[in-house]
């Protein structure tokens, strides 16, 4: 007992002389408070020491517990000098007192953990809990403090950088490692400061997260201004100071991700252990896909100085005669290529030069559609060329794995532009008929997708059903019910019209005077064959039609690939042209007497079918862009027609 006393008394009067020195009380409070700020980080010091040398000497010595002994009796003096000092304060904050109010709390909040070291510590309570109420009114003014300090420091930072790397390992610039730190910083001071309020602590980290989004996006708009003020090489296809920027955005990101997670506030009981509180995962994810779009946006501006190289290089390929050989003809572009994506490669870390190969693959895409668009009537050479361009592309680009994988490139653009190719070598009845298909396909029927053959194609390929349809865009336009099958005696196809249902309201009654339109495509399949219509009925949107007609046409034509009857739902107007509601199409591979017998089934004579009808917005399909471009009087013709009808549409919209 006398050694734990004598511990106690040499701390007290150690304690009172360094307040005497440090803090007098008759000062003023914000003399004070800087004196008390000083003393806090003296006893914060002293208690590491104690804890981490002194501790274990005495208990091996003296069997004294020499840390508890001093902690408990510092803490208290320590607390009973904030508290008096924050309630003197809190009316008279300004900038400067929060300034060192903050200070003051972050020691106390550390010293405060040395309660963990210490045995037996739930039997008393610590008199620094609760100290960080007074304390909240100064963190929040000066996170507002930090948040203008973080921009002065990042216009700082970006003035003075060259945007060149920082050194031979690294491919970012001074500022962006700037950033970085800075971000790293605010989020070990939120660490630091461990706000015990789980609703408290919830609005600081809010507004903390949310300032370091703003500080990240502020960042990647003054490397946007600094870059938009630099002279550029005249002609130069590869910007090393965007390289840099790109590096810069992207270092940033991953940066501020990992900054912006170490930010997790405890959610008290209802906080799930490891899962991000929803506010601060929503910033998180808000925050990544701002900083994505900024990488885009630099990396579009990027390729674009390489646009018009790529053009040239697109147009080499097309005016190449068909003498010589597809490999020759392909070898200046691939030769560019390399040498830009060598360099590249040295410039970028690996998730940008992904982002560089992505957007040069759809301008390579594009400038190949481009070409095809403008060169017309060329012979078959010409588009077996660009097949083989864009094959080795596509190997290119691949690089055995180690540049983009084959799903990617084999999608979206590269699709649409195989198709085009594709198309370009059909026929235009061939066109037409794939115009039918895409018809069939939108209906939700499973067709075949066989390339262009001059053979019918075999039925067993086109015995469909016409199955419902799960859009919203479609269904909103109604239904309509029909029954179909082949006379094979008497060589005719039976369509009956039976009835409609939940048709669009297009008179200004909300009524409509529907009737139906059944004819049978493609054309070329059914020269003589003249289309027929229902009545109109008139007032309703849930027409009863009953109505059967005949077409005298072969069963091998109905086996045809792209065979259909298509059913177009008008709007009958007295005064002016007719309205278009709607339409559906139903393949006749597949029905009643077309089927052969072997497929087994077939559609029952009595079985009614009921579709779906579609509105589209307008007709955009690869085969209608061909037959546009066709100078042929069928394709014309064709072409006319289906205008026609988009007129009716446009107008009713």
């Amino acid at each position: 007992m006398d050694i734990a006393a004598a511990l106690k008394r040499g701390n007290r009067e150690w304690y009172d002389q360094l307040l005497n020195t440090k803090s007098p009380r008759e000062q003023p409070g914000p003399q004070r408070l800087a004196g008390l700020v000083e003393l806090a980080d003296i006893i914060y010091e002293d208690l590491q020491l104690c804890y981490g040398v002194y501790a274990s000497l005495f208990h091996g010595i003296l069997k004294v517990d020499f840390f508890t002994l001093t902690f408990r009796q510092l803490e208290r003096l320590v607390a009973e000098e904030a508290w008096v000092l924050t309630e003197e304060l809190s009316p008279k904050m300004n900038l400067e007192v929060a300034s060192g109010l903050f200070e003051l709390y972050l020691t106390l909040a550390d010293t405060q953990r040395f309660w963990s070291c210490i045995p037996g510590r739930e039997s008393r309570s610590l008199a620094l809990a609760g100290i960080h109420t007074p304390f909240l009114p100064a963190v929040k003014l000066w996170l507002q403090v930090l948040r203008d300090q973080a921009k002065w420091r990042l216009q700082g930072a970006v003035d003075v950088d060259t945007l060149e790397p920082v050194d031979a390992a690294s491919k970012h610039s001074s500022s962006a490692a700037t950033a970085s730190l800075c971000l790293s910083h605010i989020q070990e001071l939120w660490v630091r400061l461990a706000w015990p309020d789980p609703s408290q602590a919830q609005g600081l980290g809010t507004q903390l997260s949310q300032d370091m989004c703003e500080a990240s996006l502020f960042y990647t708009e003054l490397l946007r201004k600094k870059v938009d003020t630099q002279p550029g090489a005249a002609g130069e296809a590869v910007s090393e100071q965007l390289c840099v920027v790109l590096n810069n955005v992207e270092l940033v990101r991953r940066a501020s991700g990992q900054a912006l997670r170490g930010l997790a506030w405890s959610e008290g009981a209802s906080g799930l252990e490891g899962v991000l509180p929803r506010p601060l995962l929503s910033c998180i994810q808000a925050l990544d896909e701002d900083l994505h779009r900024e990488a885009h946006t630099v990396t579009a501006h990027l390729t674009s100085k390489m646009v018009a190289d790529i053009r040239k290089y697109i147009q080499h390929i097309s005016l190449s005669p068909d003498s010589i050989q597809n490999d020759e003809a392909v070898a200046p572009l691939l030769k560019y290529l390399d040498e830009k994506l060598a360099l590249l490669n040295d410039a970028l870390v690996k998730e940008n030069l992904n982002r560089v190969l992505e957007a040069l693959w759809e301008l390579l895409l594009q400038a190949i559609l481009q070409a095809l668009s403008a060169n017309r009537d060329v012979s078959a050479d010409f588009y077996g060329r660009f097949h083989f361009t864009l094959e080795a592309l596509v190997s290119f680009f691949h690089a055995e794995g180690q540049g983009l994988p084959l799903e990617n490139l084999r999608d979206g653009s590269y699709k649409r532009l195989q198709e085009e190719l594709r198309l370009h070598k059909c026929s235009t009845r061939e066109c037409i008929e794939q115009f039918y298909l895409d018809k069939l396909k939108q209906v939700g029927l499973s067709l075949s997708t066989q390339a262009c053959s001059e053979e019918p194609a075999s039925f067993a390929g086109f015995f469909h059903w016409p199955f419902p349809q799960r859009s919203l865009e479609q269904n909103r336009f109604g239904r309509l019910t029909v029954r179909c099958h082949y006379e094979a005696a008497e060589q005719r196809l039976a369509v009956e019209v039976l009835h409609a249902a939940d048709l669009l309201p297009l008179d200004a009654n909300g009524l409509s005077d529907p009737f139906v339109i059944v004819e049978l495509g493609p054309p070329h399949l059914f020269p003589l064959v003249r289309s027929q219509r229902t009545q109109v009925k008139a007032r309703t949107l849930h027409p009863v039609y009953d109505e059967l007609f005949h077409f005298s046409v072969p069963a091998e034509a109905c086996r045809r690939r792209g065979a259909c009857v298509l059913f177009t739902v008008m709007d009958h107007d007295w005064l002016s042209t007719n309205d278009f509601a709607g339409e559906a199409a139903l393949g006749l591979g597949g029905i009643s007497g077309i089927a052969r017998p072997h497929v087994g089934g077939g559609m029952r004579p009595g079985q009614p079918i009921t579709l779906h009808l579609r509105r589209p917005r307008a007709q955009v399909r690869s085969a209608l862009r061909m037959l546009e471009g066709r100078t042929s009087r069928e394709a014309q013709e064709f072409v006319k027609k289906l205008k026609e009808l988009e007129k009716c549409m446009e107008a009713d919209l």
